[in-house]
């Protein structure tokens, strides 16, 4: 099963970060609550982690990019089916 790595709320209250590093890139394995991107607002730098554990399937920002806090920044996949 696919699932959505997300920006989480920053605790600057900041509603945008900037994608600074994707630690973790497609094709790596990453256990549950492992950090796998590294962003910053203005005042912070915050770590995205995991939902699961499982492959990082895809980036759908780019180091560099903007994303809004919600944003779907990448998948995962848990190895199961569907």
């Amino acid at each position: 099963m696919d699932y959505d790595i997300v920006v989480p709320s920053t605790a600057d209250g900041a509603l945008q970060v900037t994608m600074v590093s994707w630690i973790q890139k497609p094709g790596d394995s990453v256990e549950s609550g492992q950090d796998v991107a590294e962003a910053s607002t203005e005042k912070i730098t915050l770590y995205i982690t995991a939902p699961v554990t499982g492959v990082v399937k895809s980036i759908a920002v780019a180091e560099g990019e903007k994303a809004d806090v919600g944003d779907v920044v990448g998948t995962m996949s848990d190895g199961g089916e569907g």
